[in-house]
Parts: structure tokens; C-alpha cells; sequence
């Protein structure tokens, strides 16, 4: 029975000394494969610029000869913001963990930072992100088959088009307002009644039939008297001329039936200043029956946060984009006039003026449905996809026809 009991005790002792030993020895190299993957001196940061300066034309040489530190699963994973992605004002991402952490990422062992010298090589990082709307004239002279290159747009595709070959091929993972993007990011958000986020997605879906509209909401819309308001400051962009002439049209079919459109802002002849905006939105929830969202560029899934205005003041949006708008709207919501002649949107406005049971039923969805701006890009789906290697990462092969079908126009 002693002999048994000795046995035991021994072999439970060499069990806790072979685990620890196992212990010591992984932290070690651990500590080694971090320390090895971080070092950099100011040799190396000369030469990763000069490599970058060296390559100008857009191409990027892909290695399959360097290798790679190893390193265990759960470590950091180093993200690139190449070229000061996220300096626009909208982005709330900032540099180390801090935006995974905020957020309450499933996975938040991701570290963003731009600095290209922070590894010992460009090739080290695991991901690049490369936005569109920053100068990117220059990219990494060489990259590794495990790296993942991420093409991010907050832009309108029509504005910032994808002309060099080079890209096709190229990219790994879309992180843009296109919703059949790998992550999306829209610029507005649609939340059910219960703040649930529902939208807008390509294959959006609404209830059908809807609730009456309410009384709280009749109360708030049975006091307007103007026809339509449309607030605009940028009187210089790709779709200005178009969106111009359709809003000259359309005001004057207005005047001929005794109805305005008010254009506030540099375009027009009334004032908006943008610091006093929310004077401008009130008015617009007292007086006007319809605002005129038109889109300073026409591309597919482009709806920014000016929709906003009409759906949380209380005025009808009369649309103007290159989106399909059932995407981002309940039906019966809204006018297309990109879809209608302007004496159809025309005829449209003077019947819901004119018949307050018409008007009403524009607003039924608030019985169903809220929407915000966007607050933030998705980074938690950005640090998830680089931690589950089962998803496709694949590159685009005609990425430039997937993110501008027109592109051969705008180069």
C-alpha cells in the first residue's frame, strides 16, 4: 500500500514538473516570436521607404520565399492603416486596441496603427487597409500570400473610381457602403422598434400591410403650408449639373400651379448656415411637406445621412440617387424621381398637398421602424474575419467593374 501511495505521489510530481517546464518553455518562445516580430531598427525603417518610394507605379510584387515569424493564434494581430486611413471625420477608429475594447468586440486582439515602421517588415503586418479616399499613389512593394489586403471607402465610387489594373487581383476583403460588401458600412442605419438593427441590406425586406399612421404623427404634420424645401452646399460636383437642371424643372412646374420649391444654402436663394442647421430642420418639420434628398453622386448603394433630414423631421424625401432606394426605405415612404418625369413627381407632391388622407400615409412606417446616422465603422467584423481563417479570402478579379460598373467613364 506504501509502495502505491509513493508511486502515485511521484508520478503526480512529475506531472506538475513536466507541465510547468512545458509552461516555462512555450512563455519563452512566445516572449522570443513577439520580440523577434516587433524589433525594428532605423535601418530597416530606411529601407522599407525606400523600397515604397522606389515602387511609384501601383504594383505590389507578391513573395513567396519570405518567412513568416511564427506565432500563436491568439497574439495581436497587427492591422496597417495605410496612407492615414480614418483621418475623415466620420471615423471614430483610433490606433492600438482601444477601438475593439470600446466597441465590446467578440474578438478585440487586433492593434491598428499607421505606422509603417512598427514592424520589421511591411510584410509582418497581417492585414492593410487601403482607403480609397486617402492618396495611395504608393503601396507596399512587396506582400506575403497570408497577408490580407483590404480595400476601405466611405466615398462614392463615381468620385473616387478604381482605374489601375493592378487592382484587379488584388484585393482580398471589400470594407465599404456597398452592401454586398464583405463588411459593410452604409452611412445611415434602420433600427425596428425594438432598436434592433435591420438595414439596410440588398435583400431588405418591410412589413406589409403597415399600421395607420398615428396621431402623435398627424399632429406634427397637419400644420405645413410650403410645398418643398431643399437644403445644399456642394453646387460643384459630379452629379450637380444633372441634379440642377431636374430641380429647375421641378420648380417650375411648382410655380405654375402656385407651389415653391425654397433652395437654401450656396445654390439657392435662401440661407442655411451650417452652424445653425438645426434652426433650418426645424423649419423644416413645421412648414414643408417635402424635401428634395438628391445625391451629389450617382452610385450604386451611395445614401448619405442627408436622407436623415426629411425622415426625422417629418417631411416626405423626394429621391434623386443611384441607389435602388427599396433598399434603404419602406415603400410608400418616398418619390423617385430619378424613376418618375417630373410631371409625375410634380402631379404626385399637388395630390398629397392637397388631400391630407394622401399626405398621412407617407408616414405609416414610424409605426415600424427608426433610422440614425451610422455612429461607427464595424471594426469588430474586421478583427473577426482576420481571427476565423475559414473565411474566403479570396481577391476580386474584376474588382474594378464590382466597385464602379461605369469606371471606364470616370478614368
Amino acid at each position: 500500500m506504501c509502495k502505491t501511495i509513493k508511486t502515485i505521489i511521484i508520478t503526480a510530481y512529475c506531472v506538475i514538473f513536466l507541465h510547468s517546464l512545458k509552461y516555462l518553455i512555450f512563455d519563452t518562445k512566445e516572449k522570443i516570436i513577439e520580440l523577434n516580430y516587433l524589433v525594428r531598427t532605423s535601418a530597416n525603417f530606411r529601407k522599407i521607404l525606400k523600397d515604397i518610394k522606389k515602387n511609384r507605379k501601383n504594383t505590389t510584387i507578391l513573395t513567396l520565399d519570405y518567412e513568416r515569424p511564427r506565432r500563436f493564434s491568439s497574439d495581436l494581430k497587427f492591422i496597417l492603416k495605410w496612407n492615414n486611413a480614418y483621418i475623415h471625420r466620420r471615423s471614430v477608429i483610433t490606433n492600438g486596441q482601444k477601438s475593439f475594447l470600446y466597441q465590446n468586440c467578440t474578438y478585440y486582439n487586433c492593434y491598428l496603427t499607421n505606422d509603417k515602421s512598427l514592424l520589421v517588415d511591411l510584410r509582418c503586418f497581417d492585414a492593410i487597409v487601403f482607403d480609397v479616399d486617402c492618396d495611395w499613389d504608393e503601396h507596399p512593394p512587396l506582400r506575403t500570400p497570408y497577408q490580407i489586403y483590404i480595400f476601405s471607402a466611405s466615398e462614392s465610387a463615381s468620385n473616387y473610381p478604381v482605374c489601375n489594373s493592378n487592382y484587379d487581383n488584388y484585393y482580398n476583403i471589400s470594407w465599404t457602403y456597398k452592401l454586398d460588401s464583405d463588411i459593410t458600412k452604409p452611412l445611415i442605419t434602420i433600427l425596428d422598434k425594438n432598436e434592433n438593427i435591420i438595414g439596410p441590406k440588398a435583400n431588405m425586406t418591410w412589413i406589409y400591410p403597415m399600421l395607420p399612421t398615428s396621431e402623435t404623427v398627424k399632429k406634427k404634420i397637419m400644420y405645413k403650408k410650403k410645398a418643398a424645401a431643399w437644403f445644399i452646399s456642394n453646387c460643384h460636383s459630379e452629379n450637380s449639373k444633372a441634379r440642377q437642371i431636374l430641380a429647375e424643372k421641378l420648380s417650375k412646374l411648382l410655380t405654375k400651379v402656385n407651389l415653391t420649391l425654397d433652395i437654401y444654402g450656396w445654390c439657392g436663394n435662401m440661407v442655411c448656415p451650417r452652424d445653425r442647421i438645426e434652426e433650418c430642420l426645424s423649419l423644416l418639420r413645421k412648414e414643408y411637406f417635402f424635401y428634395f434628398a438628391f445625391e451629389y453622386s450617382l452610385s450604386e448603394d451611395y445614401v448619405t445621412s442627408e436622407i436623415l433630414y426629411p425622415l426625422l423631421h417629418y417631411a416626405v424625401p423626394i429621391v434623386y440617387g443611384g441607389a435602388n432606394y427599396s433598399r434603404f426605405l419602406p415603400p410608400g415612404s418616398y418619390i423617385d424621381a430619378r424613376k418618375l418625369s417630373p410631371n409625375e413627381v410634380v402631379s404626385l407632391m399637388v395630390e398629397a398637398i392637397k388631400n391630407p388622407d394622401i399626405y398621412k400615409d407617407y408616414f405609416k412606417w414610424h409605426n415600424h421602424y427608426t433610422y440614425k446616422e451610422t455612429p461607427q465603422d464595424d471594426i469588430c467584423n474586421l478583427c473577426q474575419i482576420l481571427n476565423e481563417p475559414t473565411h474566403n479570402r479570396s481577391v476580386v478579379s474584376n474588382f474594378r467593374k464590382w466597385w464602379n460598373p461605369n469606371y471606364e467613364e470616370h478614368c
